[in-house]
């Protein structure tokens, strides 16, 4: 059997995360998944400066991405529309 629960804020997720964790020795598993949406969302420069935290510890990080042309013609894009 399957229990999919989806929780808006994080928080509340590890808390009820932790309480789960009491039957591991029951057999349950647990498996966190961040559903990301089709839409493309841009935030502000405010809310990142406020949230980068959060941001940072929820997206999937690739380090091979981070070390390709891809990565450094995209980031260069980013900084061009950012500081025109």
């Amino acid at each position: 059997m399957q229990l999919v629960i989806d929780i808006q804020d994080t928080h509340l997720a590890d808390k009820i995360i932790k309480i789960l964790e009491v039957f591991k020795n029951d057999g349950l598993k647990i498996q966190k998944q961040n559903v990301q949406t089709k839409e493309k969302i841009e935030y502000s420069d405010v809310y990142i400066e406020k949230n980068w935290r959060e941001m940072i510890m929820l997206s999937n990080s690739d380090a091979n991405y981070y070390k390709s042309k891809q990565y450094d013609e995209d980031r260069g894009n980013y900084l061009i529309e950012k500081y025109q």
